[in-house]
């Protein structure tokens, strides 16, 4: 049956009459039914179903305050999970054609408050982040859910449970909504955990192992069904001494085929208090609906036998009133015609699911699915496209209804005005939708079979049934289509005459119902044939025609040949030679256009080659071509694309992005690359689209013009978690290694390149990707004659890798004196932790010794690559004059040295804040505040200033992914950071922390301004033998602002103490373990300062020989030869274990 699309007239705008609380849009219903989601910010058309970029979905709910609208149809593909911002309103049923669906990972709505999201497709699917929602709040508040169809979860299907940071999930309402099939091994509809009140109302659960829902603290459950659950639970009662208050009415239970499945209601507890009443349960699966209503109480729960008796149980606040309530068999009814987004209309995979659901037990899984590939819809199913009425002023608003309701159909202003029932004009548009817009599905599967030198017939899939005619069209060039028939319905097929022999053409085909046009097929692009012909002689040599080869290089040996298939199949012969006249062969009857030569090439010589052709009709030889053999060449290359041919066989033709893989404690080798996971679950992922692009101003576009040059494929390290490496094959050194990396977002990005050498791993240099969504090239120069195994560790960080080059290196050998060429520039000399590059006027070797003259806790390390010296350092401090020994520099051939210095000056701190600025905009209030953790006691011995009011920014702020409780917090992310502000001099910090795992970078920093370049100062960086920490550390007396991260992080940091001071180090707290220092002050000196007397002092070389040993009570100075040093205190209350490298 043809829907007709209904326009709202004003009579209908007056019935829509403002109340004294706006709902969020007609019909609304439980806690959230008065969130306002973007009515009063701005309009953002979808135009494209890309990822991320202008127009994207990912870009419109990137910022607050908008109400988004579609103009486009089809499948979005998520290459990594999308997070929404906060006041938004998002209507899918504006999209053209059969709507729009979201697909391939999962979405967060956490952080998030004032959300509307309606009638859109949320489904993650299995190549999704491994145990993650496909749909979630972890925090935020006034939010409303409506028809939605959330499948394929890899944790929950749709969870409403706080995390214990920010705001605790309030006023949440998920009604008209399908939650369904789980995916195994853990298959759940959802976790509802929260005291802020969720009401589920009128939605189907279908298809979930478990937990449709498992609820605790304060829920709403009315008129939902719930199909086919498993042996795990169905709806379960809290399962938990924490109170909880339900309200349970007029839902309906429906078993399914699903083997051992529970009771509808399980696991309930005294504390898990309910009212409920009209609950159905049909139990039989004979395929009629004809269950009884259950009996009290559920569970062992504790029933609420009369409404008014709740007034007797103290809850965090009532339940709403439901308007639109229902019987249960009512509401089973209604679900079947109307649950999901059934606007524009409900699509083939919705449709499976309620048809199973008719069924009313016949049909359905008996265990379960774990992909949605191997559903009848193989996951997405088709989305048919279409167009939008016309709306000449491009505010989502067709000119049709604009007129008719008084709107001016040429200003597009008025889409966000508000109309006189208290809803912007484009929301009152959006309510009048009950219909998709008019389309017809578009014809498919173009294809052309009996193919002449002059015809052809095309064939393809009519997938409408209500068209009037077909349009066929011709291009030559893929660009300007002309139109070469009409033909009647239910046509499938057309022959094309009049062709030129042996030309590519181009063809796409739509269908009509009057003046209804669909959208097009797909083009097709076919050749016809020509007459035989002898073989041509084959062109485009590599190696290229009088070009070079890098000895070290595999010989592959390439060639195109542009003879036609109409004289017979054609085969190669391969002739090679160190002279024009006197060729060997070397392969015949190749069907391929490629040779591998295996024999060993001489450096310096000239070596000639052809290949010729044969077919039926006879053989024709080729030119002779020639190329030098030199040294080096490439060892191992990938594009991730096409090469090498092992990675192209399994990942280049992937239509959609792909895991390689996604799971902790695996390892998985494709083409010689090991891709691996620590304790943590690593996702990699193959690309299937280009992500470069040529243009500078673009999105992965080269960040200068020294980083152009990347493959368009790339693999992506997706999961921000400690562990994730990918290991290149062994080479033989000297060599270099060549990567481009792609930043996917706007924040700086480090991540390690590590080189294996006899088997011991260490850092071959770190690769800094600037704040940029861009591409970047780096070059390493291994100049050692052993061999080599380069590891990329992802350090938790998320990237793409384009290309990966080995190639061996041939040094640039000079007779001139080692110099230094360049420095960097003055104002390059930042206190930040970072690195700087020496360049020197030939290649160089590092032999060690770099020395800095440190004040407290500088660190500083070199490496050498090709003419560069890259030094890196961390805990410099600012404004203070530093003078680097160079160490031992020889060159390639270790026949010269150098030795020498290079002084710098650390740059200031920021500038102060100005009176009343706050850090990012954030209001503030006198400090202290109470602080999660450290509650019990006050987190900061006070020095007056100002703090954050709240810890949802930067200052007076606990981010830890672990457990957060009165007395510490846990750290498990890179990403976690505890912060402060405060406006006056303070001069130490204290800190206990303790360490689990195997590897950790652990920073204690400090700024004067964190919203201004170069930001953070960090003023001692702990590894893991540093750990437990409990010390003192000093402030500089110009910070202002303190910050403690792990930016690299495998296991877990307990920090259970950090206050600030204004008194000096050791004198924070009596009950406090005395801080201890080590540093080198002046040569050939080690200064050692405890707070403890009878503090143990020892003294090692690398060598483990103990140099000194000694008692300190307060100061101590030894006297010791410069070099690096284990040292090593003890007393009764704390050990520290520190390298000091003595000036």
């Amino acid at each position: 049956m043809k829907r007709m699309y209904l326009w709202l007239s004003m009579c209908l705008l007056g019935v829509l009459s403002m109340t004294a609380q706006q709902l969020a849009f007609p019909g609304a219903e439980g806690f959230g039914r008065y969130a306002v989601g973007g009515r009063h910010g701005s309009l953002y058309h979808v135009t494209n179903l890309n990822d991320s970029g202008a127009g994207s979905f990912r870009d419109a709910v990137s910022s607050p305050n908008r109400i988004i609208v579609f103009d486009v149809s089809g499948v979005i593909n998520l290459q990594s999970a999308l997070v929404m911002k906060s006041n938004l309103t998002i209507l899918g049923q504006t999209a053209p054609g059969e709507g729009v669906q979201i697909y391939g990972d999962r979405i967060s709505c956490s952080g998030a408050n004032n959300v509307i999201i309606r009638y859109l497709r949320m489904r993650m699917g299995i190549g999704g982040t491994s145990g993650a929602d496909a749909l979630g709040i972890s925090n935020g508040r006034d939010m409303i859910f409506d028809h939605l169809s959330v499948l394929w979860g890899r944790d929950e299907n749709f969870s409403v449970s706080w995390d214990k940071k920010g705001t605790e999930p309030t006023n949440i309402t998920i009604q008209n909504s399908i939650i369904g099939q789980g995916l195994q091994t853990h298959s759940c509809g959802g976790l509802i955990q929260t005291n802020g009140g969720v009401t589920q109302y009128r939605n189907l659960f279908i298809e979930n192992k478990t937990r449709n829902p498992k609820v605790k603290g304060l829920h709403q459950y009315v008129n939902n069904v719930v199909y086919n659950w498993g042996n795990g639970g169905c709806y379960i009662m809290g399962d938990t001494e924490a109170s909880s208050w339900a309200d349970i009415r007029n839902n309906y239970f429906v078993k399914g085929p699903w083997d051992g499945a529970t009771a509808p209601f399980t696991r309930g507890t005294p504390t898990f208090t309910y009212y409920g009443e009209g609950n159905y349960y049909d139990s039989n699966v004979n395929g009629v609906l004809d269950g009884t209503e259950m009996g009290h109480p559920y569970s062992g729960s504790t029933q609420v036998k009369d409404w008014a008796n709740w007034d007797n149980h103290t809850r965090p606040q009532a339940h709403a009133e439901i308007k639109g309530l229902m019987s249960a068999q009512d509401a089973l009814a209604w679900i079947i015609d109307s649950v999901g987004p059934c606007l524009p209309v409900r699509d083939q995979v919705d449709q499976y699911l309620i048809d199973e659901l008719k069924s009313y037990g016949k049909k359905g899984t008996t265990d379960g699915i774990t992909t949605e590939r191997d559903l009848p819809h193989k996951g997405t199913g088709a989305l048919y496209g279409g167009y939008k009425p016309q709306d000449s002023d491009g505010d989502a608003m067709p000119d049709a209804w604009e007129t008719a309701n008084g709107l001016n159909p040429n200003d597009a202003s008025d889409a966000m005005q508000i109309a006189a029932n208290g809803y912007a004009n484009i929301e009152n548009y959006s309510f009048s939708i009950v219909s998709a817009y008019p389309y017809v599905k578009s014809p498919s599967s173009l294809s052309a079979s009996e193919i002449t030198k002059v015809s052809m017939l095309l064939k393809w899939t009519d997938n409408a049934s209500d068209e009037t005619s077909f349009v066929l069209e011709q291009s030559s060039d893929n660009k300007t289509f002309t139109q070469i028939a009409t033909l009647d319905a239910n046509v499938n097929s057309y022959r094309v005459e009049g062709l030129t022999p042996e030309t590519k053409y181009y063809f796409r085909v739509r269908a009509l119902n009057g003046e209804i046009l669909s959208v097009y097929s797909n083009v097709l692009s076919v050749a016809t044939i020509g007459d035989p012909e002898m073989p041509k002689v084959s062109v485009n040599p590599t190696p290229e025609h009088q070009g070079t080869h890098g000895v070290s290089s595999t010989l592959k040996m390439t060639w195109e040949n542009k003879t036609n298939a109409y004289g017979g199949k054609l085969y190669y012969s391969v002739f090679i030679g160190t002279h024009p006249d006197s060729l060997t062969q070397v392969a015949r009857n190749l069907s391929t256009t490629a040779f591998t030569y295996t024999k060993t090439l001489s450096v310096g010589k000239v070596y000639y080659w052809r290949v010729d052709a044969k077919n039926d009709l006879g053989e024709t030889a080729g030119d002779i071509w020639n190329f030098e053999a030199v040294p080096g060449g490439q060892l191992f290359y990938s594009d991730f694309g096409s090469k090498p041919a092992a990675w192209a066989a399994a990942y280049g033709s992937i239509g959609d992005n792909t895991n390689i893989i996604n799971a902790a404690n695996t390892t998985k080798t494709v083409a010689g690359m090991t891709f691996g996971s620590g304790s943590d679950a690593i996702r990699v992922v193959a690309m299937s689209a280009a992500n470069v692009s040529a243009s500078l101003d673009a999105d992965y576009g080269p960040y200068s013009e020294a980083d152009a040059g990347a493959s368009p494929r790339c693999v992506q390290f997706v999961t921000t978690k400690s562990g994730g490496y990918m290991q290149l094959p062994e080479v033989q050194g000297p060599c270099r290694i060549v990567l481009y990396l792609g930043n996917p977002d706007k924040s700086t990005k480090t991540v390690n390149l590590k080189q294996i050498i006899d088997g011991t791993e260490s850092q071959a240099a770190a690769l800094t990707m600037a704040s940029a969504k861009k591409t970047f090239k780096f070059e390493y120069v291994y100049t050692g004659s052993k061999k080599i195994t380069f590891k990329i560790d992802a350090n938790a960080k998320k990237f793409n890798i384009n290309d990966v080059l080995l190639e061996a290196y041939v040094p640039d050998i000079s007779e001139v004196p080692i110099e230094i060429a360049a420095t960097p520039a003055a104002d390059d000399y930042s206190y930040a932790d970072g690195s700087m590059a020496i360049t020197f006027n030939q290649d160089i070797k590092y032999n060690g010794g770099i020395k800095l003259n440190a004040t407290q806790f500088e660190q500083v390390s070199a490496s050498a690559s090709g003419k560069t010296l890259t030094i890196n350092y961390n805990s410099l401090a600012p404004n203070t004059d530093y003078v680097l020994d160079l160490g031992e520099i020889i060159d390639f051939n270790a026949t010269k040295t150098f030795k020498g210095e290079f002084a710098f000056r650390t740059c200031d701190f920021p500038p102060t804040k100005l009176e009343g600025e706050t850090h990012y905009g954030k209001a503030a209030t006198a400090m202290p505040l109470d602080f999660v953790p450290f509650n019990q006691t006050a987190p900061y011995t006070t020095v007056g200033g100002l703090v954050q009011e709240a810890q949802n920014d930067y200052p007076h702020w606990v981010q830890a992914s672990g457990t957060i409780s009165a007395n510490s917090a846990v750290m498990t992310n890179t990403k976690d950071k505890l912060m402060a502000y405060f406006d006056q001099p303070a001069q130490s910090i204290s800190i206990k922390a303790d360490f689990s795992g195997s590897n950790v970078a652990f920073k204690v920093q400090e700024t004067r301004n964190a919203d201004v370049a170069p930001y953070w100062r960090t003023i001692r960086q702990f590894s893991a033998q540093d750990f437990p920490i409990d010390m003192q550390l000093p402030l500089d007396a110009e910070a202002r602002f303190i910050k403690i991260t792990a930016p690299t992080l495998s296991g877990s940091v307990t920090v259970s103490r950090l206050q600030i001071s204004n008194e000096p180090v050791t004198a924070l707290s009596e009950n406090m373990v005395a801080a201890m220092r080590v540093y080198s002050p002046v040569m050939n000196c080690l200064r050692v300062e405890v707070a403890q007397a009878n503090t143990v002092l020892r003294v090692y070389n690398l060598l483990g020989e103990l140099c000194h040993q000694s008692q300190v009570d307060s100061v101590s100075e030894v006297a010791l030869p410069s070099g690096l040093y284990i040292v090593r205190l003890q007393n009764d209350a704390q050990e520290l274990t520190q390298k000091i490298m003595v000036k």
